[in-house]
């Protein structure tokens, strides 16, 4: 896949500052890889053309490209051209950047339960009787609570038999059943660029090549997913079309429809995971669901997780009946069925939904509004762009500092994840995920301590110096 000349012209925007020509081009292409607005693995425009776009001499392109070969973020070979590529190799951060711990959680996106959830649990314990002549097992998930799931995908404009529904434990199962059910090792698998880690780690264990398509700040590139499905045909792709995680970006039903199609076309399964779809903070349009504009390697994956209480740990995927029976197939290897009495609850979920979404929303749209408030207060420099629903901000630091901040950060007891862990390679250091689901408060308490650590705001007072990765 190659990031045509005029894409890096408007990438780089106002790159001539201080220093030579080169020194600047170099710094600013270096910027772009790193932040991941330039893929890597991707091939960088041909010296000659890169020089006509941005009217500067061949012989400044390549010395900034030389440049960049030195420092290990171009390789380049013969009859190949120049790739992107990263100092010592394919990176990511480590798994553990997502465990939790005291102090000040950011790093686990979730509510208490809702005040609603006591009574369905009452209703649910007094239904639980009529069920326990039953043994207990059934892999598809209990057949009320599949006709419900699939009642909800026909109201939102997708027709949906409980056939095609997999009740599973949680979202993450589902999305681990199907990695493990459709996956080829060694096969690609396009992703986006930042995507949820877990998800990342999951293809990464099925020995998937992760090709990364990187959003920009409008949303998806849907030429380059298409020129990605065209040339490399991979096996699978993992998208996030609604409130992504984690920069709360809708995909519009235009991108929806040719994304898709050229998936369908490379006849890849494509992994949709709806897990934020119902957390619509401000009443926007919604676009179809993108498996309206798929065929049978549709797979769309949901949960009641993020949307009503983590706690339940009921979620499902919704795919062609062929599809379901495979990843059930895998899921006899580890697993036999959900807990019964929880299906009963979620069943009971379904009946009041509509109205325990509502109390969500309303509690999350004000903690989005203490977050904001509390950034715009004390670290005016941090951009980013409130999200219409979903449960994050993807705030864009001065500098790329994010994993030492983290690092700093959780010695103040404050535990926030680095961008670097939603990228495929080592890369999104100039951006940190910053939920809004603690309470305002709190949110207020862990802005001040970012605050206090960061160069250049109140960090100019701070004892703590953090370094910027290069």
């Amino acid at each position: 896949m190659i990031t045509p000349a005029h894409r890096i012209s408007e990438l780089l925007g106002p790159w001539r500052r201080n220093g030579t020509s080169h020194e600047r081009l170099a710094v600013a292409l270096r910027s772009l890889i790193l932040d991941g607005r330039v893929a890597v693995d991707s091939r960088l425009p041909a010296e000659r053309t890169l020089a006509g776009t941005l009217g500067v001499s061949r012989a400044t392109v390549t010395s900034a490209y030389n440049r960049l070969r030195a420092e290990g973020y171009v390789a380049s070979r013969q009859g190949s051209g120049s790739r992107v590529t990263l100092p010592g190799g394919h990176r990511s951060a480590p798994s553990d950047a997502i465990v939790g711990g005291p102090g000040l959680d950011m790093k686990i996106a979730a509510l208490p339960a809702p005040p609603a959830l006591e009574e369905v649990f009452a209703d649910a314990a007094r239904e639980l009787p009529r069920w326990l002549d039953h043994h207990g097992y059934d892999p598809l998930g209990l057949p009320p609570l599949r006709r419900a799931i699939a009642a909800r995908f026909e109201r939102r404009g997708l027709p949906t038999r409980p056939e095609q529904i997999l009740v599973t434990n949680g979202a993450l199962q589902a999305v681990d059943l199907a990695i493990r059910a459709l996956v080829t090792r060694g096969r690609r698998a396009l992703v986006e660029l930042p995507s949820y880690p877990v998800a990342l780690d999951a293809l990464r264990s099925a020995g998937a090549r992760l090709m990364p398509v990187p959003m920009n700040a409008d949303g998806w590139g849907v030429a380059a997913i298409e020129a990605a499905a065209r040339d490399h045909r991979p096996t699978v792709a993992y998208l996030m079309p609604d409130f992504h995680n984690p920069t709360g970006l809708v995909m519009d039903e235009a991108g929806r429809r040719v994304a898709m199609r050229a998936l369908q076309d490379a006849d890849a399964y494509v992994l949709i995971d709806e897990t934020f779809a119902e957390l619509n903070l401000d009443g926007v349009t919604m676009p179809a669901p993108a498996a309206s504009f798929g065929g049978e390697g549709a797979v769309t994956i949901g949960s009641l997780s993020k949307a009503v209480w983590g706690g339940l740990r009921i979620g499902w995927a919704r795919a062609a009946p062929a599809v379901i029976h495979r990843l059930l197939s895998e899921r006899a290897r580890t697993d036999l069925a959900s807990p019964l009495f929880e299906q009963l609850v979620a069943t009971r979920i379904f009946e009041r939904l509509d109205a325990i979404l509502a109390e969500r929303r309303e509690v999350i749209r004000a903690r989005r509004a203490a977050l904001t408030r509390a950034l715009n207060e004390r670290l005016p420099g941090w951009r980013y762009t409130p999200p219409a629903g979903g449960l994050f901000l993807w705030v864009e630091l001065p500098a790329p500092i994010s994993t030492a901040l983290s690092l700093a950060a959780d010695r103040r007891g404050l535990q926030v994840v680095p961008g670097p862990r939603f990228a495929a390679a080592g890369l999104l250091e100039r951006h940190l995920r910053l939920p809004f689901t603690l309470t305002p408060e709190q949110l207020e308490r862990a802005v001040e301590i970012l605050a206090e650590l960061t160069p250049g705001e109140a960090g100019d007072r701070a004892s703590e110096r953090l370094e910027y990765v290069a």
